[in-house]
């Protein structure tokens, strides 16, 4: 136990004379400012960001500004602040010899903290500290130690209080000072506390702050306490959140190297080899699984491999299946992140192509994550699995037949798997592990703040919670197993970083069902009811799904608004899903505009953001070279667009993107029909509309039916037209309820082509000259909010050649007269 320091006994004393005020120079308990001493108090033993013990002057000077914030030496805070410094001064000098020190903590252990109560008592007198209260353990724990500590270490630690006070002496009278050897440091469990602190709020404050001011207390605390261990991994998590690679390997290396056990290194007792060897072997265990984490989060595909093999040979070998159920999910997020194909250890399936192979095995490894996990009692991994199989099966509805076998055998009737060949059985798997992570996380803090008990007889109703079951008050004592013991706390923190990531995946599923008001409503979600500990990342994620929103609802101004408000939140933020949403909003607005140098520019610095190799990063890849294929079909260069389109259908279709395929095929027919080739065009949109209604797309599939209806018009022919005016009338509903403004006004000019070109005389046209007049006029209205000029004059021209068929010359030159000044560039 860490002996006491001059810091502990001067806290003490102050709050011996808070709680017992025995002598006449103690402050006076009856005064108003009593309460405010005791607060200060309570600051300053709650106070966690610093590193070294202070002066007795600094301790004075704490108290000093909490007490008196106003600073006026004639308050009567000041007053009263006096009467604590006298009060310090006299205990202080009292302590002549070792006798002394003995009577002062015997009077302490008598006073405050074996006369503790509650309750006021009868006099008015001594009342102590609550035995639970943080004055309380804060007494105790210094007379627990102040008991451990010899004879020898209390004379040298009255030796070393009386140096501690004359210092202080001496400074006040302005007296100079030498300069001190070292700064006595904080006990090991403070200081731990204190990383713990810094480690736990790191991921909120990435974006928030500088990296060097958040690392600046911890390289303080390295420079002052070289071998304490924990300092490193808190270095190595700050440099690894920062993208350091050499820093973030160094640190890790160092963090192992400082916590290799002794006792192998020389003769252990013959008692003590098999625990030190398995200590050793779990040390082992761990460096493996942290160095592959760090490789996988920085895309080295191969080096993450590498290290996760050694981590599961360790880990057979010690027969450790909690450390083989942590290396399985591992490598679930390696494959996941990984392009299908580039991983030779995948299983070879005879016949199925590299994606098939890939995302069969993933299947299978996630059902086996969660089956262990729920075996195991781990409920950290329960919830990382239940949430990868949702996403799994929102990009992924249509899974080998492998890895659904494999979950219908294995899923011990988890909710996830049974809604798999549903209609729409995604999105009913997201909304249940939505539900399920988030009791999850109730049960879990629950269990992690409960006192340690008696553990009950049977296992039924804490394996009934991990499967999502509402039994939750009488099963939380047996919710984690003999491996998290010690551990509750931080799988708790774990299970609620993973509930507040769960309400980003609805978003997500949501946005791709067309419903962005829900879309919205789990991106706020995320960012007030998980905002105190949400990661930075996540709530940049959040954010970026309220812009995405924002922008086709409301405009780029609106989305703009959004963003700008992400910087003042964010101002240092690195986040690559945060930039490429940025760029992504700009490039659509500078394609509406015509800027196609502009839109070039932007599509070519988001493919930049994405990983050099091809391992990684394949999503934000195809996203970036679909815009780059979208900004050559708006220049003209329409046989390098396709060319570019049917490039990345096939590296989509190759690398298992259902949804990318799908959409590239919509970017095949739109340049194809603006190209004038709408027989070629209409294979790929009716193609287009099938796979979009097989992964439940909604908006897609609504965006495709527009576009067929645009080809019938293009056709020709009073038939072609009615056949477009039931596709549009069939999709109004849906684009209109959730479509972007840009869908609405596509939708709106193609239905008032179709009424216009089924009339081939003025009298059959004014039956739906006034609907196809409001339809125009709506469509010119958005496509002007959207800046799309070229659009917004094409809908003026036709609503002059309406009223010009119906005789109206005045609106006619109106609309004429707009589209002239639509025609002419911005200002």
């Amino acid at each position: 136990m860490e002996p006491l320091r001059p810091y502990d006994v001067a806290l003490c004393m102050l709050l011996r004379s808070y709680l017992c005020p025995a002598d006449e120079v103690d402050p006076p308990p009856h005064s108003p400012l009593h309460a405010a001493f005791g607060e200060a108090l309570l600051a300053e033993v709650r106070r966690r960001d610093a590193v070294a013990c202070p002066s007795l002057v600094q301790l004075l000077q704490h108290i000093q500004e909490h007490m008196c914030p106003s600073g006026d030496p004639l308050s009567p805070e000041a007053e009263y602040f006096e009467s604590v410094k006298q009060a310090v001064g006299h205990h202080f000098d009292s302590l002549a010899s070792a006798d002394d020190l003995i009577a002062f903590f015997g009077s302490l252990a008598e006073a405050a903290i074996t006369a503790c109560t509650s309750a006021p008592s009868a006099d008015g007198g001594c009342q102590g500290a609550d035995v639970n209260s943080a004055m309380g353990l804060q007494l105790r724990m210094a007379y627990a130690r102040y008991t451990a500590m010899t004879f020898e270490a209390l004379c040298k630690l009255l030796t070393e209080v009386q140096h501690y006070f004359e210092a202080a002496v001496a400074a006040l009278q302005g007296e100079p000072q030498p300069a001190p050897a070292s700064p006595a440091l904080k006990p090991v469990p403070d200081l731990e506390k204190l990383l713990n602190c810094q480690m736990e709020g790191l991921g909120r404050r990435l974006g928030r702050a500088a990296q060097q001011e958040i690392e600046a207390p911890l390289a303080e605390l390295e420079a002052a306490a070289p071998d304490l261990p924990k300092t490193y991994l808190a270095r190595h998590l700050s440099s690894l959140h920062h993208r350091d690679y050499s820093a973030s390997l160094d640190y890790l290396h160092r963090f192992f190297d400082h916590t290799v056990d002794a006792r192998l290194a020389g003769a252990a007792p013959a008692g003590q080899d098999a625990a030190a060897a398995a200590r050793e072997r779990g040390r082992l265990q761990s460096a493996a699984l942290s160095l592959g984490s760090m490789h996988a989060q920085l895309g080295h595909i191969e080096e993450a491999m590498q290290a996760l093999n050694e981590t599961v040979r360790i880990a057979q070998q010690s027969s450790d299946d909690a450390c083989l159920a942590h290396a399985l999910a591992s490598l679930c997020q390696i494959l996941d992140a990984t392009t299908p194909g580039t991983i030779t250890s995948v299983t070879q399936t005879p016949g199925a192509s590299p994606a098939a192979r890939h995302f069969s095995q993933l299947g299978q490894l996630l059902h086996r994550c969660l089956k262990r996990s729920e075996e195991l009692q781990l409920p950290h991994l329960v919830a990382f699995a239940r949430l990868a199989l949702a996403r799994f099966q929102l990009l992924h509805p249509h899974q080998p037949a492998a890895a659904a076998a494999d979950g219908a055998a294995g899923s011990n009737g988890s909710g996830s798997s049974g809604s798999a060949g549903q209609p729409c059985g995604s999105s009913l798997a997201v909304a249940e592990a939505l539900r399920d992570v988030r009791h999850l996380n109730l049960a879990t803090r629950l269990a992690a703040a409960a006192p340690p008990g008696p553990a009950p007889g049977g296992t039924s109703a804490s394996a009934r919670v991990l499967r999502g079951v509402g039994d939750l008050f009488t099963s939380t004592a047996l919710l984690f197993g003999k491996s998290m013991q010690g551990m509750q706390a931080s799988s708790a923190a774990e299970v609620e970083h993973l509930a507040g990531g769960a309400h980003l995946l609805q978003a997500a599923a949501w946005e791709l069902r067309g419903s962005r008001h829900l879309t919205q409503a789990h991106a706020l979600a995320c960012l007030e009811a998980y905002g105190g500990t949400a990661r930075a990342e996540e709530q940049c994620t959040a954010l970026v799904q309220l812009a995405t929103s924002v922008a086709a609802q409301h405009g780029y101004a609106a989305a703009e608004a959004l963003l700008a408000a992400a910087d003042e939140r964010f101002p240092r933020a690195q986040s690559r899903v945060l930039a490429a949403a940025r760029l992504a909003i700009a490039h659509d607005r500078a394609l509406h505009r015509r800027d196609l140098h502009a839109a070039m520019h932007l599509a070519s610095q988001m493919a930049a953001l994405a990983s050099p190799t091809d391992s990684v990063d394949i999503m934000l890849r195809l996203e970036a070279e679909e815009r780059i294929a979208r900004t050559l079909a708006a220049a003209g260069r329409t046989e390098e667009a396709v060319a570019a389109a049917h490039k990345l259908f096939a590296m989509a279709s190759t690398t298992g993107q259902p949804l990318h395929s799908t959409r590239l095929l919509l970017l095949l027919a739109r340049v194809q029909r603006e190209a004038g080739a709408p027989m070629t065009a209409l294979p790929y949109a009716l193609s287009c509309a099938n796979h979009a209604q097989q992964l439940a797309a909604d908006l897609l599939a609504a965006e495709a039916a527009v576009e067929v209806a645009l080809l019938w018009c293009d056709m020709g022919g009073a038939a072609h037209a009615q056949r477009a005016q039931r596709e549009l009338e069939a999709a109004l509903p849906t684009v209109l309820a959730h479509g972007s403004q840009e869908l609405q006004a596509r939708a709106q000019l193609a239905l008032a082509e179709a009424l216009m070109a089924q009339h081939d005389t003025p009298a059959s046209l004014a039956v739906d000259a006034e609907w196809a007049g409001g339809l125009l006029e709506e469509a010119e209205r958005l496509y002007q909010r959207l800046e799309d000029r070229q659009q917004a004059a094409h809908c003026a021209y036709l609503r002059a050649l309406l009223a010009d068929a119906l005789g109206a010359h005045s609106q006619r030159d109106g609309h004429a007269a707009t589209f002239a000044a639509l025609q002419q560039p911005a200002d």
